[in-house]
């Protein structure tokens, strides 16, 4: 039985972390279902998902990788190749994934809120990255997405002093895009996913490169142009003109 459960609120997909018991700590297997769940979009699918909501069952909104012996914990072998996988299939996902933070996000908690691309945070959450505590070895994509998400000097305390980050630093730093309950989050994500969903994806595309220049990849210089020669870019622009709500096909 799948500790992921899946259901769609509109154009909303909902994945919710569904193992209280372990405080929604991740396994291998939970991470490919995630990975599994954002790899199946596809802005081409008749039934259009155009956010992702990602939330914890209970009071914790994920309590980091799962620290006991099985084979798919943190300690197994295949338990880092599928923690990788699943950030890189969040970070790649066409619409923006949203993590919906109601509780405390430990270790790999973190690094999934951190590949997550906005973040609505409740009044009982907080972050903490643990690996410094734990004699752990941190990948260099969570170091580097620390330093630029958090800044560098909150990261260096986030991680080298295993430092706690309540809400109101993480807010002050701009890691917070919304401080709300899990009815705010799931507005907020049904407020996204009004947005052009071309213009978003291309916008994905660059965020997470990497570069800072202008250059393009050929990806994005397909995505970029895509978006500009679209049928939803002439939309948005009668709809404008006519004063109302564009309504985007992903043409």
């Amino acid at each position: 039985m799948s500790n992921l459960r899946q259901d769609v609120d509109g154009r909303v997909l909902i994945l919710t972390i569904d193992r209280d018991e372990r405080r929604n700590a991740l396994d291998a297997e939970l991470c490919m279902d995630i990975a599994d769940a954002v790899n199946d979009i596809s802005l081409e699918n008749e039934a259009p998902i155009r956010a992702v909501l990602i939330r914890g069952e209970g009071s914790a909104f994920c309590a980091g990788a799962d620290l006991g012996d099985d084979a798919g914990g943190v300690y197994g072998d295949n338990f880092h190749t599928k923690l990788q996988h699943m950030l890189t299939s969040i970070m790649n996902c066409p619409v923006p994934v949203i993590a919906d933070i109601q509780g405390p996000a430990v270790g790999a908690g973190v690094q999934l809120s951190l590949a997550c691309d906005l973040r609505v945070v409740g009044p009982n959450a907080w972050f903490l990255v643990p690996p410094a505590k734990l004699g752990f070895a941190l990948d260099n994509w969570t170091i580097r997405r620390s330093v630029e998400l958090l800044g560098g000097s909150v990261s260096r305390g986030v991680l080298l002093a295993a430092q706690k980050m309540d809400v109101d630093q993480a807010h002050n730093v701009g890691f917070v895009h919304l401080r709300g309950n899990a009815d705010d989050a799931l507005a907020y994500a049904h407020e996204v996913s009004g947005n052009a969903p071309l213009s978003m994806r291309h916008l994905k595309s660059v965020l997470n490169d990497g570069g800072f220049g202008f250059e393009l990849s050929a990806k994005q210089q397909q995505d970029y142009f895509a978006v500009w020669q679209s049928e939803d870019a002439q939309e948005a622009r009668i709809a404008r003109k006519e004063k109302r709500a564009p309504e985007f096909k992903a043409r």
